[in-house]
């Protein structure tokens, strides 16, 4: 019969679990078939509904520790619940994962990870990794979800890095902190036991802190190419799954399925939507940055020409004419806008013919010439609408006395 082989399917089943161990604490006392334990003579060690309490003492250098029976070999995760009843010096609490000998089944200081809780701030911990019996490598001060509250705090060994996370106990969002280590960390090829362990100082501590452990589990699993179909929620770089996301917004770490950026933004925004209702003109943005499509305040696309219904303006003079060697304003100066001309009808009542200018302030920009008395109005449309300067007034004159030129103008205003 082959390993792995089920008759019943007539299969051969792959698992990545080699080993599934867990203790939620439901005896009356610490379970003898899955730990040993050492008690200082100040310390306790205690089980209660679900929850194992380990109460460090406050004697100087006293040592209180759990073990347990059951060894596990890389990759492995340890999970552990975890209440602190305070912070206080002269005090160090440990999960560890640690090397043992084979044949006495006992840790031998050669190979370890862990975590250590020492200080006096709840939100603080250290990260330790030990090879081939050298000094602990113990990283500085590092945040993790506070120790006041019911936290998980997990162990995760593999055989090219160790890693240590934090994150509040039965929460729907990702882990709160993840650390990695690749030096000196323990050798894949050794047996680990799980350890608890409360550790004073050679000062006493000032009073008694317990440890309550609502739950510990421990995966020991092989690692295997497969499909990866799903996994668990991580926001850590390190621990996601890589995907290469095209057609996203650029020099962004993330993409997120959200609103579009503010307008004038570097980068274009996510089209959630397709444009913006407008009754004025928005701001003028710079050139290269993200604007949006403009519609009517019902919803309408803006799809004419030139503008929006409320930058139009429309001119007519009396039916008498303009008056003739003057400038008539047309549109008068607009501060940070321009009058852009795109319609412009012309007809001359009066006896003599006539240059019509239109001027740009006082520069022209566009002439004509008209015949005297003429029976019907001409129409001039200007697909590249004529522009007048920012801040200035759009001007129409009739160069010639006699003449009576009846002006009709249309256009928009805009930056």
């Amino acid at each position: 019969m082959s390993y792995g082989y089920d008759p019943v399917e007539d299969l051969l089943k792959v698992t990545s679990i080699q080993k599934k161990w867990r203790d939620g604490f439901a005896t009356a006392a610490l379970d003898s078939r899955k730990w040993t334990s050492q008690v200082a003579a100040g310390g306790a060690i205690t089980v209660n509904s679900g929850a194992l309490t380990l109460a460090s003492g406050a004697n100087a250098n006293d040592e209180t520790w759990m073990l347990s029976t059951e060894t596990f070999s890389v990759p492995f995760r340890v999970s552990v619940g975890l209440t602190l009843s305070q912070r206080i010096a002269n005090q160090s609490f440990y999960i560890e994962a640690v090397s043992i000998d084979r044949d006495s089944g006992q840790p031998d200081g050669l190979h370890m990870l862990g975590l250590l809780f020492d200080g006096v701030t709840a939100t603080q911990a250290k990260y330790e990794v030990q090879t081939g019996g050298m000094t602990r490598l113990t990283s500085a001060v590092s945040t993790v979800p506070t120790t006041a509250a019911s936290g998980v705090y997990e162990l995760e060994a593999f055989v090219d890095e160790a890693w240590f996370h934090g994150a509040t106990m039965d929460a729907t969002t990702a882990r709160a902190n993840s650390y990695r280590r690749h030096q000196q960390i323990p050798d894949p090829n050794a047996l680990y036991r799980v350890r608890l362990r409360w550790l004073n100082g050679a000062t006493a501590p000032a009073s008694s802190t317990n440890a309550v452990i609502s739950c510990l589990t421990v995966q020991d699993y092989a690692e295997l190419t497969a499909e990866i179909t799903a996994g668990r929620g991580q926001a850590v770089a390190g621990q996601a799954l890589a995907v290469q996301v095209t057609g996203g917004a650029n020099s962004t770490a993330s993409l997120f399925v959200q609103g579009s950026v503010a307008r004038g933004a570097v980068s274009p925004g996510n089209p959630l939507y397709v444009a913006t209702a407008l009754s004025a003109n928005p701001l003028v943005v710079l050139s290269g940055r993200s604007v949006d499509l403009m519609a009517t305040l019902i919803g309408a696309l803006v799809t004419k020409p030139y503008s929006i219904p409320e930058a139009d303006w429309s001119f007519a003079s009396a039916l008498a004419g303009i008056p003739t060697g003057a400038d008539t304003p047309i549109r008068t100066a607009v501060a940070s806008n321009r009058q852009y001309l795109t319609g412009l009808q012309l007809q001359n009542l009066g006896t003599a013919a006539s240059e019509v200018q239109i001027k740009d302030g006082a520069t022209v920009i566009w002439r004509v010439s008209l015949p005297a008395t003429m029976a019907t109005p001409v129409t001039f449309d200007f697909p590249t609408p004529l522009r007048a300067t920012t801040n200035t007034a759009l001007n129409v004159q009739a160069v010639t006395a006699s003449s009576a030129v009846v002006v009709n103008a249309q256009g928009y205003q805009a930056p």
